[in-house]
């Protein structure tokens, strides 16, 4: 792997991290599309880079929870959401082959555009975070562990199933961005170990500048997704999603 190579996979993950398009299934699509030969162990540095990323973005919801963990309600949503994200993530990891999983790219492409569309038509967005059932908690946590096949985006699919099931936009988004946290931590735990045992190493400077890009561009696009959230602009990435789509039929 190349320090350019490094360079725009970081760009890609951070980018697309966030934005309801899929960052795996983009980077899925880039390794085929540019025959870039990635690895575990650099994937997992990618996601600890957007990690950085949404903690600084959102460091006082963060602080607020991690201090006040009874009185904030946020930190029991957490947990309720987390938990079957993680068990479905495990069933999909276990049983369901990784060549198999790839086949689905296109699907998930589109089922991101069509809960995005669906959020965007049929929604009516009015509770905020903590006026929302625990079970429309747990749903969105069974969407997100949903959200682990490729294509699938776990921002746009959280968000989306959120909006549908009533609660307001930015406390949606803001929410899903905070739920990314126990994800990706584990995410990084679990394949960390992984790449450990298979001994499977990058250069350490591809690492550094992957890492670097995709906390900035993970910056960046939390930034646009509140800003889209706010302006109502949602219909415009799912537009954007026939794209990849289309690329993905032809060539997975």
């Amino acid at each position: 792997m190349t320090v350019l190579e490094s360079l725009f996979l970081g760009l890609l993950q951070g980018f697309t991290e966030f934005l309801p398009m899929s960052s795996s299934g983009h980077l899925l699509l880039a390794e085929r599309l540019f025959d870039i030969q990635s690895n575990l162990f650099f994937d997992v540095m990618l996601h600890v880079g957007t990690l950085g990323a949404v903690c600084l973005a959102f460091r006082h919801s963060l602080w607020q929870t991690i201090r006040h963990p009874i009185a904030d309600k946020r930190m029991t949503y957490l947990i309720v959401a987390s938990l079957p994200t993680f068990v479905l993530a495990l069933v999909v990891k276990i049983f369901v082959p990784e060549q198999f999983i790839h086949k689905l790219l296109p699907i998930g492409f589109a089922t991101t555009a069509v809960l995005i569309v669906l959020a965007d038509k049929l929604s009516k967005p009015t509770l905020r975070l903590e006026q929302t059932p625990l079970w429309k908690i747990a749903v969105t946590g069974l969407v997100q562990g949903v959200a682990v096949l490729p294509g699938l985006s776990r921002s746009g699919s959280t968000i989306s199933t959120m909006k549908l099931l009533g609660t307001n936009s930015t406390d949606a988004a803001e929410f899903s961005f905070l739920l990314s946290v126990p994800v990706i931590l584990a995410s990084a735990v679990v394949e960390g170990w992984e790449a450990i045992k298979l001994q499977i190493t990058t250069p350490w400077y591809c690492l550094v500048v992957g890492i670097v890009a995709a906390f900035v561009s993970g910056w960046v696009s939390v930034s646009m997704v509140m800003r889209a959230i706010k302006t109502k602009n949602w219909m415009v990435f799912a537009i954007y999603l026939i794209v990849p789509f289309c690329l993905s039929l032809i060539i997975m």
